[in-house]
């Protein structure tokens, strides 16, 4: 008996102490919900789609498979298409049918993609979605999936029976992709879970399925355990809403057409400033009606039947883009259908987000910022985003300060979703205040972090798994191993770094070089230990792994050469001095 009794003092002590460790967050215990099936709705190029012949087989080629998504524009014919009517613009200095040609050489390069009015495609297009857990896929299509997205750390949390990645089309119909997730739901998850729930990991893109999902199936709310959102595009994309209507920068701005475009596309390369020059050789209109030429192919082939690419226009945009390309076009009254069902479904997030946390649900949200956008958007060197998305549509309309600014010394916070004085959701750079977001104390937020690199970030990916699996993690307070303001990095590099140098025949590689490679791995490892990140010295702790890796002569040196740089340093100010002189006429 005094044996039992003292078994139940110790074992209540351990549950103070533990209690008391976790508020004062000296130490964290995970529970991981072991039962849930997660189901992964994946963002744009994270599932390919395929051309299929008359017998149902996919189209092979010299690379492997015809795929219609992600593109891969054969830019020849555009190239033949439109080069002589080109060197006939610049020989007469005017428009001798350049932008139609432009216009010709991107549909037909993108004819692939190509729609109907109805939304359906012209050629035999699938896209595979595969009705059974990770365990069951075939090892091939598995590694394709796990390449696109490296959770195999949830796998082996919950394992493979448990995790399932939802195929949709990324160019196809919101309608029909919300329509099959709620089949996926029912008819394929929710017959094997245990406890007749799921939880939905909604990423980038997939975040438009999520908007239109609760608008369409609130009686599924309740089989929802977990809703976790991953730089989801909730208000689309700025890039979308530029391009739908027209507003493109290197329209309005010289400086993006001659010196910022070409350099983002191709890096900072001798080749990239020595383009810029050329372009000079068509007066400047005639080269933006051949853009805008460009602009509408894309648009007509490859956006405007597409519902999915619909739900990526911004609000602010979405009245101009109509007027543009919808409003009175019979043809695509079905379209407009569509689209009008999912803006008021936009329109009504916020009511149902909350209805379905109502419910217990837990939601979660994971945002990433101070990244300008791809320069192609009028106002990227002013909006603050993550480079594809801007920041606001990802974290559910948090207030962001314009890029390299903040929100000002003494900035007080709004205070919308969040007046708990014992909360501080302002970041400290001062940039972000999240309390204007739908979700302040479920918001991470990663500061310089690209959107279309964010499965490369360990510790967000790591968070999101964790959101996911573990029913302790709350909040952003739950585990101070991770703040709700964090820096973003890169690992994949240091990683494969790491693996190219287990492999390496040490051998002939001298002590000396051995014991620097090591050194910088130790670091590397001490970094990885870390969730809280400094991104400076990561980046640091990157660069010396790979020049000890380069000097042991494991890697080669990707560096450009002396040379290289001299060549670009030069042709840069070139670049930069003809523009001034252009820009005094």
């Amino acid at each position: 008996m005094k044996f039992r009794r003292i078994i139940s003092i110790v074992l209540v002590l351990a549950m103070v102490l533990s209690v008391t460790a976790f508020a004062n967050g000296s130490g964290y215990v995970a529970d991981y919900d072991t039962e849930t099936p997660v189901i992964i709705v994946h963002g744009m190029s994270q599932n390919n789609t395929y051309l299929v012949d008359e017998n149902g087989n996919w189209v092979p080629d010299e690379t492997g498979y015809v795929t219609g998504w992600p593109l891969e524009i054969d830019v020849m014919p555009l190239v033949k298409r439109a080069l002589p009517n080109m060197l006939a613009s610049i020989v007469t200095r005017q428009d001798i049918g350049l932008t139609q040609a432009m216009y010709e050489g991107t549909y037909n390069a993108l004819s692939l993609v190509e729609r109907n009015n109805d939304g359906t495609y012209k050629n035999n297009i699938v896209v595979p979605c595969y009705e059974m857990p990770m365990s069951e896929l075939p090892e091939a299509v598995k590694a394709e999936y796990y390449s696109f997205l490296p959770i195999q750390e949830l796998s082996e949390i919950v394992g493979e029976d448990d995790v399932y990645y939802f195929g949709y089309d990324s160019l196809g119909d919101v309608m029909y992709e919300t329509e099959k997730l709620h089949h996926y739901i029912h008819d394929v998850v929710l017959p094997k879970s245990p406890n007749g729930q799921v939880k939905l990991c909604h990423i980038s893109l997939g975040g438009t399925i999520a908007v239109n999902y609760l608008e369409t199936y609130p009686e599924d709310y309740e089989l929802i355990r977990k809703m976790v959102f991953v730089i989801p595009a909730i208000d689309g994309s700025n890039i979308i809403g530029d391009l739908l209507t027209g507003n493109l920068s290197v329209f309005y701005d010289d400086n993006t057409l001659y010196e910022d475009l070409l350099v983002t596309l191709m890096g900072e390369t001798p080749l990239a400033y020595f383009l810029n020059m050329v372009l000079r050789i068509l007066p400047g209109d005639v080269l933006k009606s051949a853009l805008s030429g460009l602009a509408n192919g894309l648009v007509d082939v490859a956006a405007l039947r597409s519902t999915m690419i619909w739900a990526l226009c911004p609000d602010a945009y979405y009245a101009e883009a109509k007027k543009m390309w919808l409003d009175g076009n019979e043809d695509l009254a079905g379209i407009l259908a569509d689209v009008e069902y999912f803006m008021n479904a936009r329109a009504n997030f916020e009511e149902n987000l909350f209805a379905l946390r109502d419910t217990g649900c837990e939601i979660f949200n994971l945002a990433c910022y101070d990244v300008p956008l791809f320069p192609l958007c009028k106002d990227y060197k002013t909006t603050n985003a993550d480079r594809v998305i801007h920041a606001a549509s990802p974290a559910m309309g948090a207030t962001f300060a314009n890029l390299g600014e903040t929100l000002g010394e003494g900035y007080k916070v709004a205070g919308t979703y969040c007046n708990n004085p014992n909360h501080n959701h302002l970041s400290p750079d001062g940039v972000v205040d999240a309390t204007t977001s739908l979700l302040p104390c479920t918001t991470w937020f990663f500061k310089a972090q690209a959107h279309e690199q964010l499965p490369q970030n360990d510790v967000a990916l790591g968070l999101a798994i964790r959101a996911m699996a573990d029913d302790n993690m709350k909040d952003v307070y739950s585990n101070p191993a991770y703040p709700q303001f964090n820096e973003g990095r890169l690992t994949h590099n240091a990683v494969n770094n790491m693996k190219a140098w287990e492999a390496a025949d040490k051998s002939g590689i001298g002590a000396e070089k051995v014991a620097a490679v090591e050194s910088a791995i130790a670091q590397i490892n001490a970094l990885l230990n870390e969730t809280i990140v400094d991104q400076a010295a990561w980046n640091a702790a990157d660069a010396v792994l790979e020049k000890a890796l380069v000097d042991a002569g494991v890697i080669e040196d990707e560096a450009p050469s002396a040379v290289e740089n001299v060549l670009t340093s030069v042709l840069r100010t070139l670049n930069r001095g003809i523009n001034k002189i252009y820009s005094m006429f």
